[in-house]
């Protein structure tokens, strides 16, 4: 697999999540700068190795969002997808999940302040693929 395949398994990924954790809203990519080089050097030169992406959805129209059945669902969705999850306990009125699967690294956000339901994506290192 490249690591072009695999960015675009790792999107497709986050916004089916996102469109089934909350199915009357659109998920909207809010950042996919392409692959990177993380151990860059500030000159960034250096070969590409990963993708990170994120995506946002969420209900703007509700007034009392709930970030624990968010959270949930979207565990319970990926679970369902084959990624391994692990959700943290609450703290300071955020609420988070990490995910793993096959090398790629994922975490879902929700906050009590806020409507936003944030995934943000990793895929696996160039020499994992």
């Amino acid at each position: 697999m490249t690591l072009t395949e695999a960015r675009n398994f790792l999107r497709s990924e986050l916004l089916a999540v996102a469109a089934t954790v909350v199915p009357d809203q659109k998920p909207t990519v809010t950042q996919d700068v392409g692959p990177v080089d993380q151990g860059a050097l500030s000159d960034e030169s250096g070969p590409e190795s990963v993708c990170t992406i994120t995506v946002e959805t969420g209900d703007p129209t509700t007034a009392a969002p709930d970030p624990g059945a968010q959270i949930g669902f979207a565990a319970e969705t990926l679970e369902s997808r084959g990624w391994k999850v692990t959700v943290s306990e609450p703290s300071e009125g955020r609420h988070e999940l990490t995910a793993r699967r096959q090398g790629y690294d994922l975490t879902a956000t929700a906050r009590t302040t806020d409507w936003r339901l944030t995934f943000t994506g990793q895929t696996p290192y160039v020499d994992e693929l």
